[in-house]
């Protein structure tokens, strides 16, 4: 297209490869959120593929480049092999946040190093309400570091934007599900 940018350009590769992948199921799901939803956003299937992961890490990087970030986080399970995806592409250290401590070895709810003050660009693979997302910065955030940047692949536009901008974060979808469907 005519005076498009070279991030333009990939976001809309990026979208064609996610529809072709078909990302958005229909049917009756129950979200990690709670909620009820006639639609799911299959993202962790399409981030299987090598050419999908390195569009979006290619985006983010764009995204982040000029910032002055220390670190990459993204929380288990789905946003990690983006996370690490970036991390590669930033040459960034990668920030792993667990859903819960394990019960051996470090019981740890972080792998990787922060360090006080560490400025952060955390990724999520989806956001419904931002819950999950917020719960992974807390985390960060109580073991020193900072986040700066807050990613997403998919918002699904049911309050996650409103509740991270009351937290004092903004959210950064690559695509909102309004432009996906």
């Amino acid at each position: 297209m005519r005076g498009e940018t070279e991030k333009e350009k990939l976001k809309r590769r990026l979208l064609k490869l996610l529809d072709e992948k078909n990302v958005i199921k229909t049917g009756t799901f129950i979200l990690s959120s709670g909620k009820k939803s006639n639609y799911y956003v299959d993202i962790k299937k399409a981030i299987t593929d090598p050419q999908v992961l390195d569009l979006i890490a290619e985006l983010i990087k764009m995204n982040i480049n000029s910032d002055n970030i220390d670190k990459i986080a993204g929380p288990a399970l789905g946003a990690v092999p983006i996370a690490t995806a970036v991390s590669l592409k930033t040459k960034k250290p990668l920030i792993i946040i667990r859903k819960e401590k394990k019960g051996y070895g470090t019981s740890k709810l972080i792998e990787g190093t922060i360090k006080e003050g560490d400025k952060v660009a955390i990724i999520e693979d989806v956001t419904t309400t931002g819950n999950s997302l917020l719960r992974a910065i807390r985390i960060i955030e109580e073991n020193g570091g900072r986040v700066r940047r807050a990613f997403v692949i998919v918002d699904r536009e049911e309050g996650a934007k409103k509740n991270l901008q009351r937290e004092g974060f903004t959210l950064e979808p690559l695509f909102s599900i309004s432009q996906m469907k």
